[in-house]
């Protein structure tokens, strides 16, 4: 069934939005939080005082995109197949953190995202020759 869905009703693209959304939401909450650090510190040790940042509403948007996204995807592909995939979140936030806030990354962590990309990659082939006959 899911290689009959094509365009945006694809679970594979589906699963790509979820991940890259969760990406983006974690952008959004670090940079929110990171805003009211000044704000009442004696309850910035719940998280509540994030809240009060419009980018902090922006992450939990995309965190809903996402989570509509991911369940699209599990409706049609087995969960065993979408999780795996959707683990490309490890390699996204680290570089998009890097990229985008500046933060550094150490050497043992660039290892560690190479061998997440080498699981990936070695998880997917199965999945595209599984494709590939159906």
């Amino acid at each position: 069934m899911a290689n009959r869905l094509s365009g945006f009703r694809n679970p594979w693209l589906q699963i790509g939005v979820s991940t890259v959304a969760v990406a983006i939401s974690e952008l959004f909450l670090k940079t929110g939080a990171d805003a009211t650090i000044s704000l009442s510190p004696e309850w910035s040790w719940t998280g509540l005082t994030t809240l009060a940042s419009p980018l902090v509403w922006l992450g939990i948007i995309f965190t809903i995109v996402s989570f509509i996204t991911w369940l699209y995807a599990i409706k049609h592909l087995p969960l065993s197949v979408a999780f795996p995939a959707s683990q490309a979140i490890h390699i996204l936030v680290p570089l998009s953190s890097w990229l985008v806030l500046g933060e550094q990354i150490s050497a043992l962590r660039w290892c560690g995202i190479a061998l997440v990309l080498c699981g990936l990659a070695l998880v997917a082939r199965p999945v595209a020759e599984l494709e590939e006959k159906l």
